[in-house]
């Protein structure tokens, strides 16, 4: 008896078959070479590239989990192999979707990880521009006679399909915030919110959610805990409370005021946040809620109070408390469902608009010493009018010079407040707005179908209409939107932008909360919503189909779409308020939860060269007249030995400056992450000149990498790294003989630095953090199957750290025989004649463990093994019959595990046997410096002893 005693699967036995077995078993693994996707045959090696990219997109969301699962699954894609036959969902809908979507051409696992360019596609065999860059398309030729235009053709009407079904919202539960850190401080926080809002009373949760908001980041760190808790999650938790804030004051505010423009507007609730922040922070100070660390506490900020009653809010939303959040601020800051009477008048405005006519202009002078400047600012008009101010900066000085301008003068600004009061009251909308009479069939389907999404019935029907009405429309209807009482969407999709940003938030917040409360800063990132994201949004609803615009208007513009599905969702937060956060339309929430909190392609660029100790900076060309000015972005790089290149990425359409800056960010990346496999050729002469440069300036500029880093390089596919940690070393070989070729003379030798990145990313991926060797160790499991998890990683561990005291194969196999026949009858056929087979150490380490193992699985259930070997085409293919064992329940985490962990070793599970392949090492001496590096890194044998994982089997 052993081990295996009542664990292993058995299973009825097989009728007797050939001696010869192996034959077949080698021609079956030789057939695997493509996958059944979704009734499509995908072969094994575009499955592999298709995982990897799949992988970056969700290492890129910071969603590692689905990142090393891809990771781990396209190691399990190797020819002859037997992959997992079903897939999970989400996995299966991303691939469907990137095989549907393009032809995955390129190199072995690399191809663009870049999400879909919105500006005009490049013209790969377009000249070079001044700066380096590519040209636009060539235009067609103009027609040399004007053509009469041609009617389009009128198209019957056809209702847009959209997804009307409405969904309870659920979350996991959340994580427990620990005592050793909250202790007794979240009754202290409770009693203080109990006192403003009169009649709620936390529970055990939320009291303990309490505690952690009063928490200061000086204080996490100095009590240590920063282990259990990462800083991260204070974040988390102020922007969630700052998002909650901000719908909080703009729900009140669109209950009094009426304002007349949408700057109005933003500019009024600028002014409201920052006096209910101050209120709050002084409530939070006065009740000594913030636990600072002693540094801190010496000489507390105003900031430090203010972040901690945000936090507050965020936790009370977090618990979903919207409601007592809102009490919480009206107690605190009693202007909330009114005018402000604590707001800071702007006075350089209000001199602006008093003085407009007369020129206003401001003249500087300063004086003092450099660390103690005092600034002394001039405020003239053309008509004569002067006032002086003072301040420490210009910009006090100028305000303090407009205030005593405009005390000086009070008729203007008498005459500033009379027009303001004197503005017709018909500017102003009060009354509710109504529906138009006749909207037309694309208009009134449009509102019906988003009032039976959002279950809104008819109390919403006025402001859906306003919420698909743009600028144009109304300036051409001026009686229809008179008579129905409305306006524009433009406040409305003002209110809907912190509305969905709160919705974003939360949903980020709630997820990230319930995974860990140690998320890094990637996990705990909420990235504001851009004006993309809601246009795909309005774009799902189909918007543009219902939308009212003007003729010189086409209802298709991102703007116009992006505007019109935010002030749907404004509308109907307006009727249903935090309901939406509970239940709300399918296809909103959809949207939510696959919003990607991931950096833009700038940021993207700056980390990449910051990685590698590469400089760059954007200078800017100004074209087209004034009313259509449009920018040019050059980005400019400098490497750390000094090598500049320049890149200018031209548009097409007039832009400003942060799309010129992006769209030259993200060709660099484009063409960083261009597949070199074929693809390379297509490239043009100034994209090879900065693939060049770009790779040869991360070859020059590696440093010391962490584990993270190196994620993060393996996660971007960063030299070829992705290939290498899926096992993938023919595409790594192809991708090295096209880089050297690329490079050309500084291709012919790799550094020190790049040979450690890749023997760290290897180790890192076989026995790092995240692979599954430590996560099969540290199975917590009593089960049969946990056990099972257990032994094969110890089994793997030893077969990877200590090779067997035999020197051949024949010797590892003779010596397992010895003593295995005592316990149970083995029958061996060996078939390897005299060919030559060389083994590395590691090789026979597996084949060592994987005999012990099926020979212990044999012997528990008391019957024979079969054993036959034989060596083609190089590779030595040892196969094991064994007879009543249900042989896929009881070696495949073995066989799963041994594939992915050691190097050219494959182990494939049948119904009755186990095949175990070793590869032949590959000949190195043609190979370059590069290609060898990372050869000799997948080959490495040992790791360091400090990274083995260890687990004890009961």
């Amino acid at each position: 008896m052993n081990r295996w005693v009542g664990i292993v699967s058995l299973r009825e036995t097989a009728a007797p078959t050939p001696v010869h077995r192996i034959a077949l078993a080698i021609e079956a693994a030789r057939a695997r070479t493509s996958y059944s996707l979704g009734g499509r045959k995908v072969s094994y090696e575009r499955m592999r590239r298709a995982l990897r990219r799949v992988g970056q997109t969700y290492a890129a969301r910071s969603e590692w989990d689905r990142w090393s699962y891809c990771v781990d699954l396209a190691g399990d894609f190797f020819d002859g192999g037997v992959p997992p036959a079903g897939l999970p969902p989400w996995l299966t809908v991303k691939l469907q979707d990137l095989f549907d979507g393009d032809g995955m051409q390129g190199r072995g696992g690399r191809s663009r990880k870049a999400p879909q360019r919105t500006i005009p596609s490049r013209d790969r065999r377009g000249a070079p521009s001044e700066h380096g860059g590519r040209t636009t398309p060539p235009t067609k030729a103009r027609l040399t006679t004007r053509q009469p235009p041609q009617p389009e053709p009128v198209r019957p009407y056809s209702r847009a399909v959209r997804q009307l079904a409405a969904r309870d919202v659920t979350y996991p539960a959340l994580c427990k915030p620990p005592l050793t850190l909250v202790g007794t401080y979240g009754e202290v926080v409770r009693d203080a919110v109990g006192k403003a809002v009169r009649g709620w009373d936390a529970g055990p949760e939320e009291t303990a959610w309490l505690g952690l908001a009063a928490e200061h980041r000086s204080h996490l760190y100095e009590s240590r805990h920063t282990d259990q808790v990462t800083p991260h999650v204070l974040g988390l938790l102020d922007r969630l409370g700052g998002t909650a804030l901000d719908v909080i004051l703009l729900d009140a505010y669109g209950r009094w005021a009426a304002p007349h423009k949408p700057g109005e507007q933003a500019a009024e609730h600028a002014r409201r946040r920052s006096a209910a922040e101050t209120a709050l922070g002084r409530w939070a100070a006065r009740h000594g809620l913030a636990r600072m660390g002693a540094g801190e506490a010496q000489q507390p900020a105003r900031s430090v109070a203010e972040g901690v009653a945000r936090q507050v809010i965020g936790v009370l939303s977090l618990c979903g408390k919207h409601q007592v959040a809102r009490r919480l601020v009206a107690a605190v800051w009693p202007d909330l469902d009114r005018p402000s009477t604590e707001l800071v008048t702007d006075f350089v405005t209000l001199a602006n608009t008093a003085f407009c006519t007369e020129g206003l202009v401001y003249d500087y002078e300063e004086e003092g010493p450099d660390h103690s400047k005092v600034f002394c600012a001039t405020a003239r008009t053309d008509s004569g009018r002067r006032a002086e101010g003072t301040g420490a900066s210009k910009k006090a000085a100028r305000a303090a010079a407009a205030r005593a301008l405009l005390d000086r003068y009070p008729q203007a600004t008498g005459t500033v407040n009379a027009r303001q009061k004197a503005e017709p009251a018909a500017n102003r909308t009060t009354m509710s707005p109504l529906p138009y009479a006749q909207p037309g069939n694309r208009h009134r389907d449009a509102m019906s179908d988003l009032a039976a999404m959002f279950e809104l019935g008819h109390r919403a029907d006025g402001l859906l209409a306003q919420g698909l009405t743009h600028a144009s429309w109304v300036k051409e209807n001026p009686a229809t939107a008179h008579a129905a009482r409305q306006r524009d969407n433009q406040l409305l999709a003002h209110h809907g932008s912190h509305v969905i940003e709160h919705l974003a938030a939360h949903v980020r917040a709630r997820l990230t909360l319930a995974r860990s409360l140690t998320p890094d800063e990637d996990e705990a990132r909420v990235h504001s919503i851009s004006e993309e994201d809601t246009a795909r949004l309005g774009g799902t609803l189909q918007l543009a189909e219902g939308l009212l615009t003007g003729r010189g208007e086409s209802g298709q513009r991102r703007s116009l779409v992006s505007g019109a599905a935010q002030a749907a969702v404004a509308a109907a937060w307006r009727t249903h308020g935090p309901r939406m956060l509970l239940r709300r339309p399918a296809v909103l929430d959809d949207w939510l939860t696959g919003l990607e909190h991931r950096l833009d392609t700038v940021t993207l660029l700056a980390a990449m060269t910051a990685a590698y100790g590469i400089d760059h900076d954007y200078e800017y060309v100004v074209s087209g007249p004034e009313h259509l000015t449009s920018y040019t972005a050059t980005v400019i790089l400098r490497d750390t030995r000094g090598r500049v290149h320049r890149w200018t990425e031209p548009l097409v359409e007039a832009s400003g400056k942060p799309a010129a800056r992006k769209a030259s960010a993200e060709a660099v990346l484009d063409i960083l992450a261009t597949p070199v496999n074929g693809v390379v050729d297509d490239l043009s002469a100034p994209e090879r000149d900065l693939l060049a440069y770009l790779l040869r300036a991360q070859i020059d500029g590696l440093g010391p990498t962490t584990e993270r880093q190196r994620a993060r390089v393996m996660a971007r596919g960063d030299l070829g790294t992705d290939l290498l940690a899926t096992g993938d070393t023919k595409a790594f070989l192809t991708w090295a003989d096209h880089v050297t070729a690329l490079l050309g003379p500084a291709g012919d030798q790799a550094p020190e630095a790049l040979r450690e990145l890749y023997r760290k990313v290897v180790d890192d991926t076989r026995r790092g953090p995240r692979s599954l060797l430590r996560r099969m160790a540290a199975e917590a499991g009593t089960d049969a199957g946990g056990v099972v998890r257990r032994h094969a990683a110890e089994a793997v561990r030893r077969a990877a750290a200590t090779a067997p005291r035999a020197a051949s194969v024949r010797d590892v196999v003779q010596d397992w025989w010895r003593d295995q026949a005592p316990r149970t009858g083995v029958t061996v056929r060996d078939d390897m004649r005299q060919e030559t087979f060389l083994p590395l150490s590691v090789h026979l380490g597996a084949l060592n463990e994987t005999l012990t193992w099926c020979g212990e699985a044999a012997d528990a259930v008391g019957t024979p093994v079969d054993i036959e070997l034989t060596i083609q085409d190089g590779t030595l293919h040892l196969w094991i019959g064994l007879h009543g064992v249900d042989v896929h329940a009881t070696c495949d985490e073995l066989a799963q595990l041994l594939s992915r962990t050691l190097p050219y070793t494959d182990c494939l599970v049948d119904d009755d046997h186990v095949l175990l392949r070793l590869h032949s090492r590959p000949e190195t001496q043609t190979l370059s410096s590069v290609a060898a590096a990372g050869l000799d890194a997948y080959l490495s044998e040992h790791a360091s002893r400090s990274k083995e994982p260890t687990c004890d089997i009961p």
